[in-house]
């Protein structure tokens, strides 16, 4: 079902700007920001701190020494710029006109084609009380409104607001710009007089590449297209209040056309209306509130409940759709979000191509938005017509995905197929406007000779270990394999167990096909097992499905040719061999709970002209010294091969 998923996925949206500001503290000890790294970083924006004060009247201005060098630089590297003025409100409130004064004279008017609007730092209230603080703020933005031509921004923090502003809603008309340290993906306090906020200052302790030390971190709320018409020199802050969004995609139905996407209000946390229009008519009005959770990531604070899944009635043949966000307080348009072509030809898929009995078949679904009936699906196979289907059966998670019915799968056998590999590709067969339109193409090997696989061979207790499976492409029924060991014939096996992973890779040949078999008394030494397939109908081989070389080791033997009473104790004669390469194995003696560690390599031609296999250096011959009293004596030929035992050769009671 991939060709589902991208037809009706959604493109995930661009994530909100981020920013920083900047003062004379982000260049400790003179150390200069590296504005190229900071752009290069990801941050598109930057306020930076122009003057601050006095703190009295008539008193002296302090003006940031890196103002101008700071405001250039991140202009040259293409940031969006900024200037705050650091408030320090005073009586008489006529004071509030000089700082405004002084601060455009330091900045200019800001209206560069990327100049943000300015910004009061209000977060100190000088002494002053609620009435006067709120009275020093308005003739402070008045004056620089009326001197810059340009809205101002207010920074301040939750807390300040509340209290020392009395939560005044008498600036509500301009941006705000909140500092809030949560922690969180959003803010979760802002001052009533907004309900929503135009930047948002997360973090005082940021690290951002190219600067020293900490660094106040921001983001912008909204899009792209609203931060640079905000940052259009003053002409835009209005048109930075338009709704914005996405149309991700427009789906032909059976009827109508299934309308998706989101849309966000920059000056309304709640929903907001969209208008889809079909070849310049209005076709409907409706409210994205839908849950999209990439949106509430992407821009947080605004919530996941903006999207938009509507169906809106068309009549057969191609149509262009178009969506537009409807304003709500400020802005200038109702911006559009997007036309897209739909088209009356036919869609869908060609989900699975696997290979069957004498062929193959193909699976996939179709559907033409000029009908709700089934219709023809044509496969050609490496440019030729070779079968047609119908798309008439039942395929719910379509129905599911695209609000249609659900008979509109197909499943066509592809009989005949030629050995080697085939293209194959699906047609939807057009009903009404527009045209026939291709599926999809696969490509697939087709096989006239058995296939499978040599799994493993493995020596076991009495044998060998054999397994693997194997299918004939020409039918579905179990085949044999022939096993051979160290080139001759050993075994003829039908190759039916059970096998549900080649069943689920080879769906079109069921499961059993598969082999288990055990080869009794292997030749000692090294053996070479090879499996092969035994074709069935066409084809002209029986192909190898694998060789594996196996060491299979033989147990030991010997014999105990003397135990008996010696001088000073206990004489011991024998031999004993281990068919294992390389082997020369130990006879362990025990007197009692004493034993005794002896190696059979002393020379026994007797035992080489009796056993031919065997060589002459196996014997042994060893006094033990043993106490005297009665004595149960036992002789052990050692094997070296694990699992097969160690072989008695003998015990006696002597009385010494």
């Amino acid at each position: 079902m991939v060709f589902l998923a991208v037809l009706v996925g959604a493109a995930g949206p661009a994530f909100a700007a981020r920013g920083i500001d900047v003062s004379s503290w982000n260049h400790p000890g003179g150390a200069p920001i590296d504005w190229p790294q900071v752009r290069a970083a990801g941050y598109t924006f930057v306020f930076v701190k122009a003057d601050e004060g006095p703190t009295t009247t008539g008193g002296r201005y302090y003006t940031n020494p890196y103002w101008s060098t700071d405001w250039a630089a991140a202009g040259a590297v293409g940031m969006y710029r900024g200037a705050y003025h650091f408030a320090r409100p005073k009586l008489p409130i006529s004071t509030a006109v000089a700082d405004a004064r002084h601060f455009v004279s330091v900045t200019g008017t800001m209206r560069g084609p990327r100049d943000l609007p300015p910004v009061l730092d209000l977060e100190v209230n000088g002494g002053l009380g609620a009435a006067d603080l709120n009275a020093w703020a308005a003739a402070w933005l008045a004056e620089v409104e009326r001197l810059t031509g340009r809205k101002p921004i207010i920074y301040t923090g939750y807390y300040f607001w509340q209290d020392q502003m009395a939560a005044t809603r008498q600036f509500a008309g301009y941006r705000l710009w909140l500092a809030q340290y949560n922690g969180k993906s959003a803010p979760d306090k802002v001052p009533s007089a907004w309900g929503t906020w135009s930047f948002w200052q997360y973090t005082s302790t940021g690290s951002v590449p190219g600067m020293v030390g900490n660094v106040d971190l921001n983001r912008y709320c909204c899009s792209a297209e609203s931060l640079a018409a905000l940052a259009n020199g003053g002409s835009g802050d209005l048109a930075a209040s338009n709704p914005f969004g996405s149309h991700d995609t427009s789906q032909r139905l059976p009827g109508s056309v299934r309308v998706r996407g989101w849309a966000i209000d920059p000056d309304s946390t709640g929903p907001v209306t969209v208008h889809v229009y079909v070849d310049g008519a209005i076709a409907g009005a409706h409210t994205a509130n839908t849950s999209r959770p990439d949106v509430s990531q992407a821009y947080p604070g605004w919530g996941p409940a903006h999207g938009f899944d509507v169906e809106v009635p068309v009549t057969p043949g191609d149509h262009t759709v178009c969506v537009y966000a409807i304003n709500r307080g400020p802005g200038t348009t109702n911006p559009s979000l997007g036309c897209k072509r739909v088209v009356g030809d036919p869609y869908g898929s060609l989900d699975t191509l696997v290979r069957q009995p004498g062929g193959a078949t193909v699976t996939g679904w179709a559907i033409d938005p000029d009908t709700t009936a089934p219709i023809d699906v044509h496969v050609y196979v490496n440019g030729r017509g070779w079968a047609v289907g119908r798309a008439d059966r039942a395929r719910p998670d379509v129905a599911q995905a695209l609000s249609t019915g659900a008979n509109h799968g197909y499943v066509i056998p592809l009989p005949g197929l030629g050995p080697g590999t085939q293209q194959v590709c699906a047609y939807g067969i057009n009903v009404g406007s527009g045209a026939n339109r291709l599926l999809d193409c696969r490509s697939i090997t087709v096989r006239t000779e058995p296939f499978g696989a040599l799994d493993g061979v493995v020596a076991s207790d009495g044998g060998l270990r054999v397994r693997g499976w194997a299918i004939d492409p020409d039918t579905a029924a179990s085949i044999d394999v022939h096993v051979y060991v160290n080139g001759r014939l050993q075994v003829t096996h039908r190759a039916g167990g059970e096998r549900g992973d080649v069943g689920a890779a080879h769906p079109g040949y069921g499961s059993a096909h598969g082999f288990d078999l055990t080869l009794q008394d292997p030749a000692e030494g090294v053996n070479q097992v090879c499996v092969y397939a035994i074709n069935q109908g066409a084809g002209t081989a029986n192909p190898l499905l694998g060789c594996r070389t196996v060491q299979v080791r033989g147990a030991v033997i010997g014999h105990l040719d003397s135990l008996a009473v010696a001088p000073g104790g206990v004489r011991v004669v024998g031999w004993a061999y281990d068919p294992d390469p390389g082997s020369s194995p130990e006879v362990h003696v025990y007197v009692d709970a004493t034993g005794f560690v002896l190696t059979a390599t002393a020379s026994r031609p007797d035992v080489a002209a009796t056993l031919p296999r065997v060589p002459a250096e196996v014997g042994f011959d060893a006094n033990l010294a043993v106490g005297p009293g009665p004595h149960q004596v036992c002789v052990y030929a050692i094997d070296v091969a694990p699992g097969l035992g160690n072989k008695l050769l003998g015990c006696r009671l002597l009385v010494l």
